[in-house]
């Protein structure tokens, strides 16, 4: 178990149709391990869900901090009453797209709990 849950929504048609995962640094989790890894945080201290795939049950458990990727996963973590932080999710449209502005976002919004 790592030290820190990264909850995504579900895995996209792309990821399951390459056989991928957030643990792969493939599709959307490229970008996040980047951000996550300019922190000096090891990719292998990072657990991942998805709110509408995995128990819920299993994200409420987590013993450490939990990161919402995005407005729905923030909005269905609420609604369970899960404290948790919140990041953009890391396939966001936009100037958040670009690298050095998705790792400042992250180092902004989450930088304090990485440690």
């Amino acid at each position: 178990m790592g030290k820190y849950l990264f909850v995504g929504e579900e895995r996209s048609p792309r990821a399951i149709e390459m056989g991928v995962t957030w643990r792969d640094k493939r599709l959307a989790a490229a970008h996040l391990s980047k951000a996550v890894e300019a922190l000096n945080v090891n990719w292998d201290d990072c657990d991942f869900l998805n709110v509408y795939e995995d128990d819920l049950n299993d994200i409420i458990k987590y013993d450490g901090p939990v990161i919402a990727m995005g407005r729905k996963v923030e909005r269905e973590l609420k609604i369970n009453n899960i404290p948790h932080h919140y990041i953009h999710h890391p396939a966001a449209r936009g100037k958040i797209r670009i690298i050095e502005n998705y790792k400042a976002h992250v180092r902004e919004q989450i930088g304090h709990i990485l440690k």
